[in-house]
């Protein structure tokens, strides 16, 4: 008897509860349809901007990216045109220590030379 008399109580407080919810409720079913149709429309707009948002981010990422690439590009060259013209500026001064270091040498030559000269008499 218990078991039926649970099975019972439950019916009757759903029933209940039912009867009570649709006495309670402060409008329609008709209105809240349309409301929930309304709030769907929402949240679907929603999200076509959304979407429409992200695919703006995204294209001017990529521009960025392109841009961007040309413009390392650019400085690439200008720092090889700088590298350059500053390897031309130096290659005077270059030759110059070059040909001081070779005439050193010569001298340090000549006189280890005159100190074994020396040193023999």
């Amino acid at each position: 008897m218990n078991g039926k008399s649970f099975i019972y109580g439950v019916l009757l407080g759903g029933a209940i509860a039912g009867i009570s919810t649709l006495l309670t409720t402060p409008v329609s079913g008709a209105v809240r349809r349309e409301q929930v149709k309304d709030a769907a429309r929402n949240v679907q707009a929603t999200l076509d901007e959304l979407k429409n948002e992200a695919i703006q981010v995204k294209d001017q990422v990529a521009q960025a990216l392109e841009e961007g690439k040309a413009t390392v590009g650019t400085i690439a060259e200008e720092i090889q045109v700088s590298v350059d013209l500053w390897q031309n500026s130096i290659k005077a001064h270059q030759d110059s220590i070059q040909q001081n270091i070779a005439n050193v040498e010569k001298e340090l030559e000549n006189l280890e030379k005159e100190i074994a000269k020396n040193s023999t008499k």
